[in-house]
Formats: structure tokens, sequence, C-alpha cells
């Protein structure tokens, strides 16, 4: 399958718009069609989809829900039972591991996935060709860098599985006609048939495309980890492209050291033309530098992402970042706005019904959730999906912000998650404002946070919060007392806790450099898919608990060791 992006990005534009004009009847008529379609299923028959007329009764009949609701009726599905959920069949099984870190399994039908093409993969290149309306499209359209791992997976069943972010592809190539030339490496590295980390095999093909036009990423975190990846192994990488070889420290099974050798021959001309390039100045504009060709990035970054956008802004110079969709396992819900605007997603009507869940419950009688035309400007809500695979009335825990519209369409910005709070005395202090204390505590310490996750610690008298720390150049004297104050700047209720001690000062622990790439490292070792994995914050199973302090106890071993027994 070769794909004119030209041709489907002004297609899947047209279509976006159209809907966008006319949300509200898009919306009323999707849930009409969704009660109608699934009225027979084991789900329908129990809430009575065939006798809901209106939004309204929708709301009346069926309840709000979370995944214990569903997990029963899945597993029914993946034993075989049909019209379970959905009256058409799941043709792939997204697993998240959730907030608890137990695997969840959510089903898609091709439904969902043709939605899915047309508006979070095809609209995207409708706004490259809308950024670049001057160049012909032979000049913006080429070669892709896909840096995200779409190893073929199944269930038992023999239905394909997987994370969100690769089942476009697979299901693209679910008759094995998917066309990867437009992709800089061969389509078994794209389509691996075991999962296995390949960033190595990735980047000494894309090094070795000089007419490259495109990375795509998920999140920006990984984007930017494949850059550092670059810089870091320079020569490394020149060396291995200029014999042909793989080098000993490259972790890879001999099947694919030996298939690097074969596919990629010596290059000594590729190479010395990137010799060129002066190390010590390549990491800024490094993109261009390597790539001149290249036309945009995609990956998700923005406020929530903010040292690896910085990061990314860096590498890309003047080259737009697409800040792709918004989105979960549980659904696509929206797509940037614009070339280089983040945290600015229009949610398209056709990805699935929403309602909103107001967060202040003066808003509307009995807190009921609104609908998409009953939303105001600058309110945030808890978001409330049902899709076209079998989830009703579910809550995401995301909460968003209305930051302005596209026609009848809200254009919205994620704050943070609901259930991804620390908590201790009452205060619940989310992403959102520890990401911003972190971010004051940067600048009052005029150092650079790489990274950093925060736990509860009940380890003394009083509990408090401990963080982890990967910093440049800091001067820990005081550091303790001047993120505790940044806390108590963005959280009242936090604030209120520290002046009734009832938590105790924050504890800073300092990470070595690296800590987070490590642990990036940890999870691909483990068998985790890296494409849709985000930046460790809150702490929250044992796993990620004993990991960081791991890293903490050995930044602290090597500072111990005394002077005279250093070499």
């Amino acid at each position: 399958m070769k794909t004119n992006y030209g041709k489907l990005g002004q297609e899947s534009m047209n279509s976006l718009k159209d809907t966008l004009e006319r949300a509200a009847d898009v919306q009323l008529q999707l849930l009409a069609e969704l009660m109608c379609r699934n009225c027979e299923t084991v789900y329908g028959k129990k809430y009575g989809f065939g006798e809901i007329r209106t939004a309204g009764e929708f709301q009346k009949k069926v309840p709000l829900s979370v995944y214990g609701n569903y997990a029963d009726y899945i597993l029914r599905m993946i034993a075989g039972e049909e019209r379970v959920l959905t009256e058409e069949p799941a043709v792939y099984y997204c697993i998240s591991s959730g907030t608890t870190g137990d695997a969840k399994y959510l089903p898609l039908t091709e439904t969902d996935l043709k939605i899915q093409y047309t508006y979070a993969y095809g609209v995207l290149f409708g706004m490259v060709k809308e950024y670049y309306r001057d160049l012909p499209e032979e000049e913006v359209f080429g070669k892709i860098f896909q840096i995200g791992e779409f190893a073929k997976t199944y269930m038992e069943n023999g239905t394909m599985n997987g994370i969100r972010s690769g089942c476009v592809y697979q299901w693209l190539d679910r008759d094995g006609k998917f066309d990867a030339g437009d992709y800089c490496v061969p389509k078994e590295v794209l389509f691996p048939d075991t999962l296995e980390d390949l960033l190595y095999v990735k980047v000494r093909f894309a090094l070795a495309e000089g007419e490259l036009r495109a990375i795509h990423g998920v999140f920006i975190n990984r984007a930017a980890g494949v850059m550092d990846y670059i810089w870091r192994n320079w020569e490394m990488l020149l060396r291995d492209m200029e014999h042909g070889s793989v080098d000993e420290c490259v972790g890879l099974s001999p099947r694919w050291r030996e298939y690097v050798e074969r596919k990629l021959p010596p290059n000594p001309l590729r190479a010395a033309q990137l010799r060129l390039l002066s190390h010590e100045t390549l990491r800024e504009n490094m993109i261009k530098k390597i790539w001149p060709k290249v036309r945009y990035v995609l990956a998700i970054g923005g406020k929530s992402f903010a040292h690896y956008t910085k990061k990314m802004k860096e590498y890309a110079g003047d080259i737009p970042i697409h800040p792709y969709a918004y989105a979960a396992s549980e659904g696509i819900f929206g797509i940037a706005e614009k070339m280089d605007q983040p945290d600015r997603y229009i949610l398209f009507p056709e990805a699935g019904f929403f309602e909103f869940l107001p967060l202040n419950e003066g808003q509307v009688e009995e807190n009921r959730p609104l609908f998409m035309w009953e939303i105001s400007t600058g309110e945030r809500y808890e978001l409330v999906f049902t899709n076209h695979s079998g989830l009703y009335r579910y809550c995401m825990g995301d909460v968003i912000e209305v930051i302005g519209w596209y026609g009848q369409a809200p254009i919205v910005q994620f704050c943070y998650r609901k259930n991804q709070v620390i908590n201790i005395a009452g205060e619940k202090s989310n992403q959102e404002q520890l990401a911003e204390a972190i971010k004051r505590f940067a600048f009052c310490m005029r150092c650079e946070v790489m990274g950093y996750c925060v736990q509860e610690d009940m380890s003394d008298l009083l509990p408090r919060y401990q963080f982890y720390l990967e910093c440049t150049d800091i001067n820990s004297s005081g550091a303790e007392d001047i993120l505790d104050d940044c806390l108590c700047r963005v959280n009242y209720e936090y604030q209120g806790c520290r002046k009734m001690n009832e938590i105790g000062k924050v504890r800073i622990s300092y990470l070595r450099a690296g800590s987070f790439e490590c642990y990036e490292e940890h999870l691909a070792k483990s068998g985790k898919q890296m494409g849709q994995h985000k930046q460790a914050c809150i702490l929250d199973t044992a796993e990620k608990k004993q990991f960081f302090a791991a890293q903490e106890n050995s930044y602290r071993k090597i500072r111990e060791i005394p002077k005279d027994h250093v070499s």
C-alpha cells in the first residue's frame, strides 16, 4: 500500500472541518447509531439500548463506568463469545498497563480503527500540507523515520494486540500488503515478529537515509531520547556505518546483528559526509544538520513534557513539531489544532460520544455530566467517553480544560489525571501542580531538572513527599526548603497541611545522570513496549519505587567513595 499523503491529508481535513461545523448533530447521530447497532448485545440488553431515544435517556439508563465494569465481559469476548459489548467483532486488543500496573485489555473494532486512520493519522498529513502550502508535495512528503514499535503480537484466539499507537499500522498490514517503502527501515524492522529493542537498528537505517522528510514518534520524551542516543553514540555509529559492522557494546541478539551487517554494508561515503559535522556543535539543530530535508517531527509534547519539549526544540531548530493527538488506550479523542502548538487539541465528534463531568458541583444540578454543546470556555471537566468498541460512559479520569472552539467542537488542554495524585493528608497534589512546583524550583535554583518523580515517605515521625531529582549544576544547600515553598505556592491544601504540621518538609534525593534513561532501558528489557511510555512522575507501584531507590543508593555510594580510592 503506497500512500498518497497529500490526497489522504486533504480528504481527512475536509471531513474533519465538515464534522466540526455541525458537531452537536454528529454527536447525537453517533449516539443513536451506537444504541441501535448494539441493542442486541449482552451489555445493550442489560441497559435497554433499544429503548434509548435521547441523550438524556442514555444518561438515565446507562451508568457511569470504569474498567472493572468491563473486565468479565472482555474475558468472554477473548474466549470467543460474540455480541457481548458490540455487534461488531473486535479486531485488535489494546494492552494498557493502567495505573496499578495490572494489564488491561481493551477491544477495538474495525470502525474505531477506520476513524483513527482518518482523523489521527490522515489529518496530520493535511496539516503538514497546509503548513507547507507553497511547496510541491514531493518536497514535503517522503521517507519517514518511525521510531515506534509495531511488533506483531496476538491474543490466544489469534486477534491482534499491542499498544494503541501501533494498532493502525498492524491493522493496515492485516493482510500483509502494507507497503513500507515510505519508511527508512525495511518492513521486517517496522513489523518485527518478536519484541526486542531495535533502536540501534532503526538509527543505523535512518542515518543512512539522506533524503529523510519526517520523524514520527508518540511522546516527545521518547523522540528526544532517540536524538540523545544518536548524539551520545555519534562516533560509534559512524564507525559502524563506515565499516558495515555492529559494535560489541550494542545489545542486539545475534540474529539482528547478522541482519544489520547483511542489510547495511560499509558506507564510507555517507560516514565521511556526516563526519564533517562537528560533534561539539552537533546538538543544536542536529536534525537539520543530519537530514537537511526533514519537514516536521511528530510527537506529543507541551507542558506535561516541558524538559523534553525544550530538548527536542533544541534538536529540531526551526523544524515544526506536530503535537499529534490527545489519546489513550480507550480512544483517540482529539487532534492537535495546529503545527507547533502543543496542549491544544480539537475533540473530533466522530471519535465517540463525549460527556463532561463538572469539577465544580455548582455548575449543574446533581452534578450531571454535560454534553459537548453545554460546556463552557475556561471550565475544567473530567472526560467521560463512549467509544465504538464497547465502552459506554467510561470515566477516563482525565481532567481537561476548554480553552477555545473550532466550529461547534471544543479545543481542550489536558491538565492531569485524577487518579495520578500524591495524597497524604487530603492535599491531593496532582501532576499539573507537581510540574509547576518543579518548574519554579528549577528557576529559583538556577538549575535544569532533567527528570523528577515523587512518592510518599512514611519513614519519619511526620509523613512527607520524597522527590527523586536528576539535575544539572545544582547547589543543594537550602534546596528542600525552596522546593517545599514551591509546593506550598502551587497547592494551597498542601500549604495548609504544612502549617497544621500534618505533613513534614519534603526530602530530596539526587539521582545520577541518566537515571531516567536507565528506567526506559529497564522497561524495554522487561518486555514493555516503549511507544507509549511517558516519563515516570508519581511512583505508584513497588517496582517503580524500588528502581529509583536503587538509583539513589547507587549515586550515594559513588559520592561516598573516599577521594584517595578514586583512580
